[in-house]
């Protein structure tokens, strides 16, 4: 049931008023929240309805044993194995295909089909309701003091139904807080009505029109189209999967407000970063912190081991996260090699300004910055396209395709068909909402403020009609979904 959808409106428009209703029931607010949400997974995906419980069953399992039994040697080996099934459900499903085609295109398709490949479907979401559920069970070991939400309480947080397909990632001790407590109210429903309206925007009218008109033909028949062709579709498709991306985000942010919930910010203006550094501080922040907090941390992070080898190491895998595909192990290896090498680049120039500071160095003795701002368009120059080019290989299905779209981009005089201007227009906009996008939110909040919770659902209404009529007949689902 995607956001985009008449029939998430009309199961929205009734949880709403429930859940506004229920919300001063204390006893009834978590039960009825928890059918809300296997109402809203069973309806999209029913056959993956037990996998969820059973995620959710496990961390929270783990979590209780830890409670019960505070030997530090069975508390590793809890959240280890703990660990290792979540992983290996993850696995099994992302990779099981990938491992089955290997094993047949080596020659061990034996007779008789024993390695014959059965018909795997990814359950939506379960990347992101099982790092969820992993967060709960890794904080508790780390902190024995947390306290263990009960059985009830994990399967909420785990199927929280804003944010069990695609994030944003939640942590559960401030999740649970909200439970018992909302954090918004009728000042907030400006702001959820401005994140719906956005986001529905950047999916249904922007990301929709880049996807339908330029960069499916052109990765589907690159041969087909000139220098300007496919460089519209690769600029094109990078904003397309961030106007697709933070779209979602801000639906699930403005659907979340307005039950009483602050899922976070999950993206700010990535594409404006002027080092990869700052990137990965901008996009996705729910899955980069996640990442940070539960492999880069547990890898050693800067204190332990090598630094870059941390940072290659845990890029890799979030690459790999995506999909068990060379262009996914390529992309991440690419961004953890940049990182390191940012890293490295920016602890020197740290360490450079301390011993100034300690030796006691006066402004006017300190090397002077020159050209900063022509150095600040540079970093956000490079670090846009270093990040545009590797998006090629996100969307290319195969690596060949790939580096067919690569090399087109290197031969400008190349003949064929051309992007329309209108693509190159978005682009531009992409990168004006990202500059900008703050201030327009808060105008249009401030306007939506002053107007009464019936007109300001009508004003909301108006304006989905609008949005939806400007987008093509059978919006695509967003692109994160399939991870």
């Amino acid at each position: 049931m995607p956001f985009t959808s008449l029939d998430f409106a009309l199961f929205f428009g009734i949880v709403l008023v429930l859940n506004w209703r229920l919300r001063r029931e204390t006893r009834l607010y978590v039960p009825s929240l928890l059918i809300f949400n296997l109402i809203f997974y069973g309806l999209g995906a029913p056959k993956f309805l037990p996998l969820l419980l059973a995620v959710a069953f496990f961390n929270w399992l783990a979590a209780s044993l830890m409670t019960a039994d505070k030997t530090p040697f069975r508390r590793k080996l809890i959240v280890w194995a703990n660990a290792l099934l979540n992983l290996g459900i993850l696995g099994f499903f992302k990779y099981f295909e990938f491992i089955l085609t290997t094993l047949e295109d080596l020659g061990f398709a034996l007779h008789g089909g024993l390695f014959s490949l059965p018909e795997i479907v990814y359950p939506v979401g379960l990347s992101f309701f099982t790092f969820q559920g992993l967060s709960l069970a890794i904080d508790k070991y780390r902190d024995p003091a947390l306290e263990t939400p009960s059985f009830l309480e994990t399967l909420v947080f785990v199927s929280f139904f804003p944010t069990v397909l695609s994030g944003p990632i939640q942590r559960c001790e401030p999740f649970l807080a909200q439970l018992q407590r909302s954090v918004t109210g009728p000042k907030d429903y400006g702001l959820a009505v401005t994140l719906i309206l956005t986001g529905l925007f950047k999916k249904v009218a922007l990301s929709s029109y880049l996807s339908e008109q330029v960069v499916r033909d052109v990765f589907t028949m690159p041969d087909s189209f000139s220098f300007i062709g496919v460089l519209g579709a690769v600029y094109g498709y990078s904003a397309q999967i961030y106007l697709d991306f933070s779209g979602y985000s801000d639906l699930a942010l403005g659907v979340g407000l307005l039950l009483g919930f602050n899922v976070g910010v999950n993206f700010e203006a990535p594409y404006l970063a002027s080092n990869i550094r700052d990137f990965w501080r901008r996009w996705h922040i729910s899955l980069s912190r996640w990442l940070r907090d539960y492999l880069y941390i547990t890898l050693g992070g800067s204190r332990k081991g090598s630094t870059a080898l941390n940072l290659v190491v845990t890029q890799t895998l979030g690459g790999l996260w995506h999909g068990a595909h060379l262009r996914y192990l390529v992309w991440g290896l690419a961004h953890g090699a940049l990182l390191a090498v940012t890293h490295a680049y920016l602890s020197v120039k740290r360490r450079r300004e301390e011993a100034m500071d300690a030796i006691g160095f006066k402004s006017w003795q300190r090397p002077k910055k020159r050209y900063p701002r022509l150095k600040k368009f540079l970093g956000v120059f490079f670090t846009f396209h270093f990040v545009t080019l590797l998006w090629i290989l996100f969307r290319a299905e195969t690596m060949p395709r790939a580096w067919e779209i690569m090399k087109a981009l290197c031969d400008p005089l190349r003949p064929g068909e051309g992007a329309p201007v209108l693509a190159f227009v978005i682009v531009a906009l992409t990168f004006l909402g990202q500059w900008a996008g703050g201030a327009v939110k808060d105008l249009m909040t401030a306007l939506q403020n002053r107007l009464s919770l019936p007109l300001l659902s009508l004003w909301c209404a108006f304006w989905v009609i609008i949005i939806m009529r400007m987008g093509p007949d059978g919006i695509l689902p967003f692109i994160y979904f399939q991870y």
